[in-house]
């Protein structure tokens, strides 16, 4: 799991994944509001159901990753 500090472009010959599920949660801690989304892998996956991947963002990084999506899409 990682919580997100901050995000910069790179430039880098990348393919597009396999399609996964994902959920979110929002919660509080120490008075500060998340986001976290957890991905569970492919269908394929030997264990189903337990999250792969699990990534946080805080007010901050939300705010950098809109600016990120409204500048690129």
């Amino acid at each position: 799991m990682a919580l997100v500090k901050s995000m910069s472009k790179m430039t880098k010959n990348v393919r597009v994944h396999g399609t996964v599920d994902a959920t979110y949660t929002v919660f509080v801690k120490g008075g500060e509001k998340y986001i976290q989304i957890n991905t569970y892998g492919s269908k394929e996956r030997q264990v189903k159901g337990v999250a792969s991947q699990s990534i946080q963002f805080n007010k901050s990084s939300v705010r950098q990753l809109l600016e990120i999506i409204g500048n690129e899409f």
